[in-house]
């Protein structure tokens, strides 16, 4: 007897089956893989600003009120206010500043201080002077601050502009008049002497000042001699000396009475002036 040969078309099944095996094996290979990671954030710092930076002044700025004193009155009372602006850097942590002031550009000073809180960029420290507007000029004087902790640093100098205006008349209130020796009481008849006459002008504060013309005698008007003095501004008094030198007559005409008269800026007279008592 013959064996029985597959046919074809039952090898052909049997291929097709066996692959259909293999193929299921493989699939069932890939569910063994391990999960992919899911991704995650990456945590973040959020930076904060601080106050880091150094405690210091950098800059301290300087203003005045009234800015001019110009067309003011000599003599006038005024307040001068001095302001100083201090600066910092920016977050800084803040502190105590101490300085030294001055009105009378550092011949005088005090101390102060400006407190900075933390961050703090600028500070004012106001000072004054107070005070009659004469006519030296001295004050208002220029003003300014030395800052002397935490760091040094000094500010410029400033003070009102222009000067104050001497708006008083020029002219002269009075005259007086003496003379030395002021006695001859005791001293004997035909002594040689020198007198010396001392005139003094008085004039109203705050003036413009000029020229005071006059004429003096020494014999109560008999004779007299031309002079004159210049009076600077703002000046209320000066003086003029005259002399008068003879020997002491029995008769007591000499030294005689000594008067100045005034005939510029206006008239005044002054009172007589001579040596009390007589010689002998």
């Amino acid at each position: 007897m013959y064996k029985k040969i597959p046919s074809i078309t039952g090898m052909l099944c049997l291929i097709m089956i066996m692959l259909a095996g293999c193929g299921s094996a493989a699939q069932g290979g890939g569910d063994n893989k391990p999960p992919t990671p899911k991704p995650t954030q990456a945590a973040t710092a959020t930076a904060t600003a601080g106050n880091n930076a150094t405690f210091k002044i950098t800059q301290v700025d300087m203003a005045v009120t009234p800015s001019s004193i110009a067309g003011m009155a000599c003599g006038s009372n005024v307040t001068v206010v001095y302001k100083a602006t201090l600066h910092a850097p920016a977050n800084n942590p803040g502190g105590t500043a101490a300085l030294d002031y001055t009105v009378n550009n550092g011949r005088s000073s005090a101390a102060g201080s400006v407190a900075f809180q933390p961050g703090e960029t600028e500070k004012t420290f106001v000072f004054q002077w107070s005070g009659k507007l004469e006519t030296d000029h001295v004050y208002p004087g220029q003003g300014g601050v030395q800052v002397t902790m935490p760091n040094q640093i000094t500010s410029s100098m400033v003070k009102p502009s222009g000067e104050c205006a001497l708006n008083a008349p020029f002219k002269v209130n009075s005259v007086g008049l003496t003379v030395s020796p002021s006695s001859i009481a005791g001293v004997a008849c035909g002594t040689h002497m020198t007198f010396t006459y001392t005139a003094t002008f008085h004039m109203p504060a705050y003036s413009p000042g000029g020229t005071i013309k006059f004429s003096y005698t020494l014999n109560n008007g008999r004779s007299e001699k031309a002079a004159s003095v210049s009076v600077a501004p703002g000046e209320t008094t000066k003086t003029y000396t005259f002399t008068a030198t003879s020997d002491l007559p029995d008769d007591h005409t000499s030294p005689g009475i000594g008067i100045v008269m005034v005939t510029n800026p206006n008239n005044v007279l002054s009172p007589g002036a001579y040596p009390a008592g007589t010689c002998h």
